[in-house]
């Protein structure tokens, strides 16, 4: 018979997604009035419709999908990097500008992440995600015969957007189409997913940009999007109309996506204008009003789009800390291992890339085990774990960088499959853990927020240690191999940071392997 089975021969027929019917009381917090008592519980899930399993063609086309639109939304954001010596060299354009060819992508991406998210809870997942799909082949296409630097970033910009829509869809469609042992399985798939895909573009776009040639990387990535999104409206069920839909938060959506593009913009490029400059602290006190009065807006509403009572719910906000430091932590070793391999190894981009065929094979073993071992241990430990491994990983690459003897299987490698697997850790365990404990039509919600915490954290990341490194080094003309050696110091202490209020911040209890039941009440 084989594992996979027919939906019908499973006991699953077609499902119906919901997309977040307003069950509350009038007067009772979302949240809250979500937080029912387990016999309410129980009854509410006898109402809802079968659901489907991994173990069904059906349910793992839909894992195809939507970890697919996962691992390449991360392919995106890190094959670019790769090909930036290249492009830099075809449009005669300087290293400050070289930087929006990552920037633009990042801050569509973390800036539409939390709006995305609503809109998936509200008006339909599989709508949103196959819309994001078909927006991301679009320009990524379009990329591929950009004739100007201008043109490049600004259809990267446009290209993050739709990468932010497919995020908390496909996390929503997981969510919702799978239940019990089925969804931690599958959300473990999803967040390894992202893991795999960070490293893949490192290697596809170094083999690409060094063979073919860098637009090569927009040419072919174009048909796998445009195949998943073709593969997601045949195979995801429809969403559940609903009778009455809730109001829709227009200024908190507003308010928060330029709130966190400027945040997004400032982060990124407080380094290379100088944090003194005057139109950097305006945006950057700008950034900071407009999100303050969308939190503000957001305990007066009555239909917020972050209901603010999520971060009362048990170790939510310590599990997206642990996101925000160690993500952050970890793109900020990255950014600097890949530079130390090239400007302080003199490799190659297809050397590189070669070189780091290690760290995707850690990557794939660490994500899949670690979905597995949360079925048996609880997740604070594995939180920790990774959460220790994220402070060790920069410090090989911050102690033996050097322009004396360079060489990539000491000052660089052991780092990368320490950080990887760190990275694989929290990825994994936050993922996991906060989608199967907060209520069902808050899921895609929640997805965005976690992204967006990973989003923030590498730009904070980033920041910190570019200030750091131009007071510590580049002001003093110390050589390039000690600026990259202090920004991975920041690294570590950005993860020890992490590491500390992870510690006191997140309980053991509703994160164990028996805690982890399905939350099906709509808020």
């Amino acid at each position: 018979m084989g594992i996979f089975k027919s939906d019908k021969e499973a006991k699953a027929p077609q499902v119906t997604i919901t997309s977040s019917p307003e069950s509350s009381a009038p007067g009772t917090p979302p949240i809250e009035s979500a937080l029912l008592s387990a016999d309410q519980n129980a009854i509410e899930l006898e109402k809802r419709p079968h659901f489907g399993r991994l173990a069904s063609w059906r349910g793992s086309l839909i894992l195809l999908v939507t970890s697919g639109a996962q691992f390449l939304d991360n392919v995106f954001m890190t094959s670019a990097n790769m090909a930036l010596s290249s492009i830099q060299e075809e449009f005669n354009e300087s290293s400050t500008n070289l930087q929006w060819m990552i920037s633009a992508y990042t801050l569509t991406f973390g800036g539409f992440l939390l709006l995305a998210g609503v809109l998936s809870d509200r008006y339909g997942r599989k709508t949103i995600l196959c819309a994001g799909l078909a927006w991301l082949s679009l320009w990524t296409l379009v990329i591929g015969f950009g004739t100007s630097f201008i043109q490049l970033a600004i259809f990267r910009g446009l290209q993050g957007m739709g990468a932010a829509m497919t995020v908390p869809s496909a996390i929503g469609i997981i969510s919702s189409y799978f239940t019990g042992l089925d969804r931690t399985r599958a959300l473990s798939i999803y967040a390894s997913s992202g893991t795999i895909g960070f490293c893949a573009g490192l290697l596809v776009g170094g083999f690409l940009t060094s063979s073919l040639g860098w637009r090569y990387i927009f040419y072919i990535i174009v048909i796998i999007t445009g195949a998943l999104g073709i593969l997601g409206a045949i195979v995801i069920p429809k969403d559940t109309p609903i009778a009455e839909k809730p109001k829709m938060d227009y200024a908190g959506s507003i308010l928060s996506t330029s709130g966190l593009i400027l945040l997004q913009f400032v982060l990124s490029s407080g380094g290379d204008y100088g944090w003194g400059t005057p139109f950097i602290i305006a945006l950057l006190v700008v950034a900071v009003l407009l999100l303050v009065a969308f939190v503000i807006l957001q305990k007066y509403i009555s239909y917020p789009i972050m209901p603010l009572s999520l971060w009362k719910l048990r170790n939510f906000a310590g599990l997206w800390i642990a996101g925000f430091t160690c993500y952050g932590s970890y793109q900020n070793v990255i950014y600097y291992i890949v530079l130390m391999a090239q400007q302080v190894d003199n490799l190659n981009a297809g050397d590189t890339a070669l070189r780091f065929l290690p760290m995707g094979a850690i990557g794939f073993v660490a994500s899949m085990g670690t979905g597995k071992l949360l079925e048996y241990v609880n997740g604070k430990y594995t939180l920790l774990a990774g959460l220790i491994l994220t402070v060790v990983a920069p410090i090989p690459s911050a102690l033996t960088a050097t322009d004396q003897e360079p060489d990539f299987w000491i000052n660089v490698l052991p780092s990368s499959l320490i950080s990887i697997t760190a990275v694989s850790l929290i990825f994994v365990t936050t993922s996991t853990l906060i989608l199967t404990t907060v209520p069902v039509n808050v899921k895609s919600l929640c997805g965005g927020m976690l992204n967006t915490a990973f989003q923030i954290g590498s730009g904070v990341a980033l920041a910190i240690s570019a200030a750091v490194t131009d007071a510590v080094d580049i002001s003093k003309g110390h050589d390039i191999a000690q600026q990259y050696s202090t920004g991975l110091w920041c690294s570590a202490g950005l993860a020890g940071l992490g590491l500390i209020i992870a510690f006191f911040s997140v309980s053991r209890k509703g994160i164990g392997p028996n805690d982890r039941t399905d939350s099906d009440i709509a808020v």
